[in-house]
């Protein structure tokens, strides 16, 4: 992640545009405290930052305190919903940040990280990412499925290792693995850490024959209209989300199925 210069460029640029004057920011998830720095070094008044690994807190400490802008930056060794309940983060905080997203949005904790910005929100606070819009095709490609199952090998049947196979989904380089995509790019869901829209079955039309091996899909971040995204062959570092299926789905050119993919990044496919 700290090696990944467009990301880093887009969020310091949306940082860099805020009047961050007399502003008080929360951040959940300190990382090496980078986010943190920026915020300081673009005027907030300070900076209060949780992170639960206790070796990357440690190392994010010693990151900033040897900056200029260490007296300035509180970091909290906390998960967020405990320092919260201790009263180590301040409520109506001006801005807050998180980029707790994995590649299918929700594997690092969405839902309970929403709540504790719910929690400490408040009318006028800015949340940044202010909107996280999850975008999924379905695809076609035995080596992404072959990822998650077995069958045999030499001769023996190793099937039953099938019943540790991950059940939502994982991450992937699609180009790294022959596919092909049997429906155009939907989009399935907004996420906010506010009033967060349900789940919605989406009804898909198949783009040609074949067999539906699962689900990819991948995000956009909005961090103030600079856009943070891992669609397919744009070089993050977050890979793109291929959520499995019970079983393969085989699908004519034309047909309509429904998609829905819930909170837990599990996806259904019904045609």
């Amino acid at each position: 992640m700290v090696n990944d210069v467009p990301r880093n460029q887009v969020i310091e640029k949306s940082i860099a545009a805020m009047d961050l004057a007399g502003k008080t920011v929360v951040e959940i998830g300190a990382g090496t405290g980078l986010i943190a720095l920026l915020f300081a070094k673009y005027g907030a008044e300070h900076v209060y930052t949780c992170e639960m690994n206790g070796n990357l807190a440690a190392v994010a400490q010693r990151i900033i305190s040897a900056t200029p802008y260490a007296n300035r930056i509180t970091l909290i060794n906390e998960n967020s919903t405990v320092a919260i309940d201790r009263g180590h983060l301040p409520y109506r905080p001006d801005v807050i940040f998180t980029e707790t997203l994995d590649c299918g949005v929700v594997g690092e904790g969405f839902v309970p990280i929403a709540d504790d910005i719910e929690a400490i929100a408040g009318p006028e606070t800015l949340i940044l990412p202010r909107n996280v819009r999850q975008f999924a095709r379905l695809i076609e490609s035995e080596s992404l499925a072959n990822l998650n199952r077995a069958s045999s090998a030499c001769g023996f049947d190793l099937s039953a290792l099938n019943e540790y196979s991950t059940g939502n989904y994982f991450p992937v380089h699609t180009e790294l693995h022959r596919h092909r995509f049997l429906s155009e790019t939907a989009i399935v869901r907004d996420y906010t850490y506010v009033d967060c829209p349900k789940p919605l079955v989406h009804r898909l039309k198949a783009t040609a024959t074949g067999t539906i091996s699962g689900v990819l899909s991948w995000f956009s971040a909005d961090f103030g209209g600079a856009i943070v995204s891992n669609e397919p062959g744009s070089g993050s570092h977050w890979h793109q989300a291929f959520h499995t299926l019970p079983e393969d789905i085989q699908v004519e050119a034309g047909v309509e199925v429904s998609l829905l993919i819930d909170d837990g990044g599990f996806a259904w496919v019904a045609r």
